[in-house]
């Protein structure tokens, strides 16, 4: 058997100097050592504010690429001058909306839907009579970036052409109101029943008092 020295055993057994992983070196001068430091810190917190900018940045410029602007408008003849009338919306953003309520008024009064309006602008004289028109419901629906919708159209052989005269020389009495929102929930009113001519922005879309249905 191979013998080992008293000196040699020693050897194996000793473990060699302790390492701590966590020393911090220092320069030996105090102040450099606090100045490194304090500038250590101030690179970490404007690190943190950039970081924190460039988030709000590419919040902000994703939703100007999400952000819808709707309006709602009247045509009262076609192409070739004969009378009619269209109400139309349109969405003219970049980005969809989220059709939260309408509102249509003839004479400053609401209307609650497509009969109510037409009796209303074509008076008494027609005695309620039903006049063939078409209407769709907008209210609840999304409407995608450029697009636009014809919520209500009176025209063809199938109405009389007195009462299309009288229609299109009625809509100077239209007035709208629409609100709607992004699909980041920010919402704007578009009101063209008064002296507003732009969507302007609130933050949730109330109930009307009487909708447009």
């Amino acid at each position: 058997m191979n013998q080992r020295s008293n000196g040699d055993l020693a050897a194996l057994m000793d473990p060699g100097p302790e390492i701590d992983p966590h020393h911090h070196h220092h320069t030996g001068r105090p102040w450099l050592d606090l100045v490194l430091g304090v500038t250590a810190i101030l690179i970490s917190l404007i690190s943190l504010i950039l970081a924190i900018l460039n988030g709000d940045a590419m919040q902000r410029l994703v939703a100007a690429n999400s952000w819808p602007y709707v309006n709602v408008g009247n045509s009262n003849t076609d192409e070739s001058g004969a009378p009619l009338l269209i109400l139309t919306m349109q969405n003219k953003g970049v980005g969809p909306a989220k059709i939260q309520s309408l509102e249509v008024f003839y004479d400053g009064k609401a209307m609650a839907g497509s009969e109510a309006l037409i009796h209303a602008m074509l008076g008494p004289a027609y005695n309620g009579l039903p006049v063939y028109h078409v209407a769709s419901s907008i209210v609840g629906g999304v409407l995608s970036a450029k697009e636009s919708v014809d919520f209500l159209q009176v025209k063809g052989k199938l109405v009389p052409r007195a009462i299309l005269e009288q229609l299109a020389a009625k809509t100077d009495g239209l007035g709208y109101r629409v609100c709607y929102c992004s699909v980041f929930d920010e919402c704007w009113m578009f009101d063209r029943s008064g002296a507003q001519s732009s969507p302007k922005p609130i933050k949730t879309c109330p109930r009307p008092a009487t909708p447009y249905e």
